[in-house]
């Protein structure tokens, strides 16, 4: 059975500000304002104003005529959201489940505008699917009423008001958390929201505006009173929307929660008994979290390619380090070693009280570790060389994008047959490409990111040059091997996304592999077979294009 909690911040603007150490917002009647329906009005206001007669969505011009000395602040929505993603990382201490509640809002402002219900404004909300953590405080109905009690005591103490309901469903948990009036009905016992539905008003619903005013006018104004009627009028008068509310709210009908981040595949968790500081403690926690999370993946037959480890602190910040790995990797030694580069990055703060470990993307244990191979050759086992372990060391320093090897492509032209990928990709099988190219000859071992003219002499046109120069300096061939003839891929379109007309050749190159009498050995080409163009000189050029061992 699903259990969720939602969390309501019915003052989250008052109390960002309240926590900013803004004087005048605590001690006198204070509003946040926005623009809004051509005039400004209050978004938000704290204690002292509500106690003066004022409220939300309430004119600017109204309020001061109420309250001369109203102290207005600019509603900022930027901050607001900032403040509610930082509680929901915080959150993640719970439950890896966690999403901004998308229930409110402007849901709840019709409800304001149109029940006059009232309240501070600015409020917020969190949903957080607690099934299977429940555990961790305590056995059955006890460990969920000491979750949320934990949730509602750490969050007071860092000056934030909070109601906090438990239920079956998101919608039932809604209604109560901004509807319950005794403290005692926010918890919900498993499969009874609909008892702990009937007395709560039918706000609690998430209605419009408009069908909330009619069910008032009709005197509909429990939930309750809604059980009872015939389905079929009810649709017919008001449309889908309150029979599919309370049919989600009742568990009738699934309401999916998006969690704001995905749920990790694995996760470990350590809480301590007095917050820990040193680097040396935080180091040794990694290392046991570590360990039990291998264990599960051993269990699982997977190894990790990502893993976080997130530090709670007592100030209520998160701050989170991860590393990758080439290959699914579960050996505890080698990956401890990863985190030994990321572990000094990370702050202690005033105290860390909890520590998270997870594995947010894994794949299957193939069983062996693969080293990088050579270009043509097999993997080989991790036995054999450490080239994994260092490329995921430099990852970590240098950035894992600034990290490459080079992969084979279908392709036969020499500048496209490799393309730079990170260590972490996985090589694709050989193509067809790929095997012919092993048929030709030798390829040069460095090849030049551009060719470079150069001039050549050749006793006869078609013959290999007798003499090129390149960058002023003449080289004497004493070695020709070739041509080999490579045409261009005339299927792929040229940059401007033409084609080569039909029943035209596509240009080809004749490359020659030459050997000079210093001993050096060049990759040339001739751009297309010798012709001579009108004016009598040849329209084929030369290009230097690599170097062989």
């Amino acid at each position: 059975m699903k259990r969720i909690v939602s969390l309501w911040f019915p003052k989250l603007s008052t109390d960002r500000l309240a926590r900013a150490s803004k004087k005048d917002w605590s001690d006198r009647a204070a509003a946040t304002v926005v623009w809004r329906e051509g005039c400004p009005r209050l978004a938000a206001v704290n204690p002292h104003a509500r106690a003066a007669g004022l409220r939300p969505h309430m004119r600017l011009a109204d309020a001061r005529a109420l309250l001369p000395d109203l102290v207005t602040v600019a509603g900022e929505p930027q901050a607001d959201l900032r403040l509610v993603e930082a509680i929901a990382a915080w959150c993640d201490r719970y439950t890896p489940w966690v999403a901004i509640d998308p229930m409110g809002g402007a849901v709840a402002d019709d409800i304001a505008r149109a029940c006059s219900t009232g309240g501070f404004g600015g409020d917020a909300g969190l949903l957080l699917d607690v099934t299977g953590c429940t555990h961790l405080f305590g056995e059955g109905e006890r460990g969920e009423r000491a979750l949320l009690a934990d949730l509602v005591t750490r969050l007071a103490r860092r000056d934030l008001s909070c109601r906090a309901a438990m239920a079956d469903t998101a919608g039932a948990a809604w209604a109560l958390a901004r509807f319950a009036e005794r403290q005692a009905d926010l918890f919900c016992p498993v499969r009874g929201q609909r008892d702990a539905l009937a007395p709560l008003p039918v706000e609690g619903l998430r209605l419009e505006a408009p069908i909330l005013e009619t069910f008032l006018k009709l005197g509909l104004r429990r939930i309750g009173d809604l059980y009872p009627m015939p389905r079929a009028p009810l649709v017919r008068r008001f449309g889908e929307q309150p029979v599919r509310r309370i049919d989600q709210a009742l568990g009738r009908l699934d309401e999916p929660i998006e969690p704001r981040r995905l749920p990790p595949a694995f996760r470990t968790r350590l809480a301590f008994a007095e917050p820990i500081g040193r680097s040396e403690d935080v180091a040794a926690a990694t290392s046991r979290l570590l360990a039990a999370l291998c264990r599960q993946f051993e269990q699982a037959g997977v190894g990790a390619r990502l893993l976080e480890i997130a530090l709670y602190r007592v100030d209520g910040s998160v701050d989170r380090a991860s590393i990758g790995t080439s290959r699914p990797n579960r050996d505890n030694p080698k990956l401890m070693k990863l985190f030994e580069e990321k572990l000094g990055e990370l702050d202690p703060g005033f105290g860390v009280e909890l520590m998270i470990l997870s594995a947010p993307e894994v794949e299957t244990w193939s069983g062996t570790q693969d080293a990088l191979p050579h270009q043509d050759s097999p993997t080989v086992a991790s036995g054999m060389d450490g080239t994994i372990d260092l490329a995921d060391r430099l990852a970590l320093r240098l950035g894992a994008e600034n990290v490459v090897r080079l992969l084979s492509r279908d392709s036969h032209l020499p500048e496209r047959v490799q393309v730079a990928a990170t260590v972490a990709t996985t090589p694709a099988a050989a193509g067809a490409w790929r095997r012919v190219a092993s048929l030709k000859g030798a390829r040069p071992t460095r090849l030049l990111q551009r060719p470079e003219p150069v001039e050549v002499t050749a006793f006869v046109p078609d013959d290999p040059p007798s003499v090129f120069r390149w960058r002023r300096h003449a080289h004497r061939i004493v070695r020709a091997d070739g041509p080999e003839r490579i045409a261009d891929e005339w299927w792929r379109p040229r940059p401007d996304g033409s084609r080569p007309p039909a029943g035209t050749l596509p240009p080809v190159r004749d490359y020659y592999r030459v050997e000079d009498d210093d001993g050096g050995r060049f990759w040339l080409f001739r751009d297309g077979p010798y012709r001579l163009a009108a004016t009598g000189q040849p329209t084929a050029r030369w290009f230097l294009h690599g170097f062989c061992a």
